[in-house]
Order: C-alpha cells, then sequence, then structure tokens
C-alpha cells in the first residue's frame, strides 16, 4: 500500500505547488511537489528514526492551519500512525484518539500551556512555532518538549516501512480511517486546487488538508486571517477549484 510519502514522488511536474499559505499579515508561503516531499522525508525519519516510531503508533497533529500541518499528518501517515487531532484545553469534540498518544506536535498555543504548567499527556512533545519560514520557538521551548526544527537535520529522503501503509489510519469526522480505505475514496476533480480556511470543520480538516489533494494529484491553498475581499482575491489569483472537507 503506497503512502503519501510515495503518492508525492509519483508526481509528474515536481516543481508545481503543492500548499500553498497566506495568512493576515501579507504573508504567501509555497512549497513546490518537491519541497513538500522533502519536508514529509525529514518530518517522517524524525518521527520513525529520531522518536522511534512504528507502524500502529498514534500521534496527534494539533498544530493550526498552517502548511506544516499538511506536512506532519502526511509524514506521520507515511510511518504508519494512526493520525488525528486532539486538542485538549478547546471546546472541540475531537478527543477520540485511542490511548496512549505516542507523539503530540503543537503549535503556539500548545507551546504555551506546556510553558504555563499544563500536562499534554504523550510520551514526546514536538512544539511548532508555525512561523512562516520554520524557525524556532522563540526563546526556546518548554522543558521537555522539542523543537521541530530539529527536523532539519534528518535526510531529505524516506523509505516507509513495508506494513506502513497497511497500518496507517486518519481520525476522520472522530472515527479512525484505515489508509487503505481513504485511498480509494472518491474525490474532487484530478489536479484540483482546493480551499482550506477557518471555515473548515475541524472533524474533516486534517483530511481536507492533507489527504483530499493528495489522492487527486491536486495541491492545497490555506488561507487564515483573512478578511472577506482579500480572501476572494486570492482564490482568484491562486485559481482556486473547489473547497477542500465538503
Amino acid at each position: 500500500m503506497t503512502t503519501p510519502y510515495e503518492i508525492l514522488g509519483q508526481y509528474p511536474d515536481r516543481t508545481r505547488p503543492w500548499v500553498t499559505h497566506y495568512d493576515g499579515v501579507d504573508s504567501r508561503i509555497e512549497l513546490s511537489v518537491a519541497s513538500t516531499a522533502n519536508a514529509v522525508a525529514k518530518a517522517a525519519s524524525m518521527l520513525r528514526d529520531g522518536l522511534g516510531l512504528t507502524p500502529g503508533s498514534v500521534v496527534s497533529v494539533d498544530l493550526p492551519r498552517h502548511w506544516q500541518l499538511p506536512v506532519w499528518v502526511m509524514a506521520a501517515l507515511s510511518v504508519g500512525a494512526t493520525v488525528g487531532r486532539d486538542l485538549p484545553g478547546r471546546d472541540l469534540p475531537t478527543r477520540d484518539l485511542p490511548a496512549p498518544i505516542d507523539v503530540r506536535i503543537v503549535g503556539p498555543q500548545g507551546i504555551a500551556a506546556i510553558a504555563a504548567g499544563g500536562d499534554w499527556g504523550a510520551d514526546e512533545v514536538l512544539g511548532c512555532w508555525c512561523d512562516a519560514f520554520g524557525l524556532p520557538v522563540p526563546g526556546g521551548v518548554p522543558a521537555g518538549v522539542i523543537d521541530v526544527v530539529e527536523v532539519r537535520a534528518h535526510p531529505d529522503q524516506f523509505s516507509p516501512e513495508p506494513d506502513a501503509g497497511r497500518m496507517a489510519a486518519l481520525l476522520v469526522r472522530r472515527a479512525p480511517v484505515r489508509w487503505a480505505d481513504l485511498a480509494h475514496t472518491a474525490g474532487p476533480q484530478p489536479g484540483a486546487r482546493l480551499w482550506v480556511d477557518e471555515d473548515t470543520a475541524e472533524p474533516v480538516l486534517l483530511h481536507a488538508v492533507a489527504v483530499e489533494p493528495l489522492l487527486v494529484g491536486g495541491s492545497v491553498v490555506i488561507g487564515t486571517g483573512l478578511d472577506a475581499e482579500r480572501a476572494v482575491r486570492i482564490r482568484a489569483t491562486e485559481a482556486i477549484t473547489g473547497r477542500a472537507g465538503q
């Protein structure tokens, strides 16, 4: 069973955009298919070779809508993990990952909560500042947290374990769905350029931002903190063909 990392390697044009992120301060970051595959390889290597994850491990990707979100979802699936979004401390009905959680990947809010004494209940916690350029957490991460910038030391290529695709699963609408089943679901038109923003529902967010564009050989544009007029302009400029997660 082919993993997300291997699917990225099958794109005929690796120079085309795969993930593009806009925020409310005029920042635009774009990763090509090749750059996304490189980032996924490094992240998957960090999870497996650096943290010891094996197929069947559990990973909670609690990042905001940012270009690093699909990278870590695809990396964890490529390791063969069950991947979801636990988001403790928020009023969201998403605490459905099987326990224990082996790795939790948190963004700025999670880092702040841990620094304030919160326990996010995982064997390993990775902290991501979600800077546009992937810079380290300002002032360093709290004790017991690993800054995801350490991913840079890992290889640019990744060889998934033979059973990774068979074991991988994603929490979709609060239920784990095997990667083998996800990979055969119908999606938008081939090559679709899909839009994800704050209105993309939490229960389908990880599928919408990472899996849906991947399975149609398409790409994703993430918009956060945008006013309505700017969002309309961006969708036109980026030639958006549909909204993910519908």
